[in-house]
């Protein structure tokens, strides 16, 4: 699980990124201001372009759908360990079994069982890399349906066109951010609402 958190960290660290290399190389609405004052040099002002924010953490701890999603991959989470667990056991029971009876065995009926645990043991590895690979797909599946929603309603919740940007602030990504320009509160309550209507 905790690799999928990073997963997303890296994809939504990847869009704040991409954000900033737009912002800072747009120039179809963003022109620099030059103006020239008596006795200085002259200085460049830009155009102010507004930009809302939206704390990451408070998104994931309270909207329902993330909410959800986390329930879900802890159930699933939980369910292949288990799965796994079994596994393992029954491999373990049926090895003691084996090592109790070694004493009755021929040569070549160890040679034998020898191979059945090897085929077993490689079975056990094959199913966890396949169960643990059905479950980062999800993971991922489950986080891009969460993105593609909160981006979806970013549209909707600036469709007056008050922001140029509205950006997920990460812990330790930004060093300073103006609370002037905080959305999440209006934000969060906003994409509970859109989600539920959406079911």
């Amino acid at each position: 699980m905790n690799k999928g958190l990073l997963a997303l960290n890296i994809v939504l660290l990847i869009g704040v990124a991409i954000l900033f290399f737009l912002f800072f190389t747009r120039k179809d609405k963003v022109t620099p201001v030059i103006t020239t004052r008596t006795g200085t040099d002259t200085a460049a002002q830009w155009q102010h372009t507004p930009v809302a924010y939206f704390d990451m953490d408070s998104i994931e701890a309270n909207f329902v759908l993330w909410k959800q999603v986390q329930a879900e991959v802890v159930k699933r989470e939980a369910g292949i360990n288990d799965t796994i667990t079994q596994m393992r056991n029954g491999f373990q029971s049926y090895y003691q079994k084996l090592q109790a009876q070694s004493g009755n065995l021929s040569p070549r009926q160890k040679d034998s069982l020898g191979n059945e645990l090897a085929q077993m043991d490689a079975e056990i590895k094959n199913r966890t890399a396949e169960l643990n690979q059905k479950y980062q797909a999800y993971f991922m599946s489950k986080q891009q349906e969460i993105v593609t929603l909160i981006k979806n309603y970013c549209k909707e919740f600036n469709k007056d066109k008050r922001y140029s940007y509205i950006i997920a602030r990460e812990p330790g990504l930004f060093y300073y951010t103006d609370t002037a320009y905080n959305v999440t509160s209006e934000l969060l309550k906003g994409l509970n609402a859109f989600y539920n209507k959406k079911k």
